[in-house]
């Protein structure tokens, strides 16, 4: 498996995994391998790494997903940088 770090510019506001992702520069990893290419018929799977912010009772909380941008990718909505 090759993992490679890349920089995702999101175009406009987008759902991903219940999550808002607005627009700007994100990083996170593009992910190939033969077996994910048999599998799901893609070349590569992408994932983008997401901390939102988080106040709770005047704590600021970080919590990071590492969310699958493939389709999103794909579609054109997100681009790979």
């Amino acid at each position: 498996m090759t993992i490679k770090p890349v920089k995702f510019t999101v175009k406009h506001t987008v759902m991903v995994d219940g999550h808002e992702v607005t627009d700007g520069i994100y990083v996170g990893q593009k992910l190939s391998d033969t077996e994910i290419e048999r599998s799901h018929s893609r070349n590569a799977s992408y994932f983008l790494h997401f901390a939102p912010p988080n106040v709770v009772d005047d704590l600021a909380l970080v919590q990071r997903f590492d969310l699958d941008v493939t389709e999103l990718v794909r579609k054109g909505q997100i681009v790979v940088t």
